[in-house]
């Protein structure tokens, strides 16, 4: 199976608004069978709140 995962490839500066130059998009190949111990899951829904932003003085 292959999934799609998008990657933060570089940071913006400092005090910049992201563009699409700071991620990738990466395809990856999962195997049909996990291993003992593994699960999988699906991402619905991500929130990137403000105060979960690290701040640098």
């Amino acid at each position: 199976m292959d999934v799609q995962a998008v990657l933060l490839h570089s940071r913006p500066g400092k005090d910049a608004e992201p563009t699409e130059d700071n991620f990738e998009l990466s395809v990856h190949k999962l195997p049909s069978v996990l291993a003992t111990g593994w699960v999988m899951v699906r991402t619905l829904c991500l929130s990137v709140d403000p105060y979960m932003v690290r701040k640098t003085r």
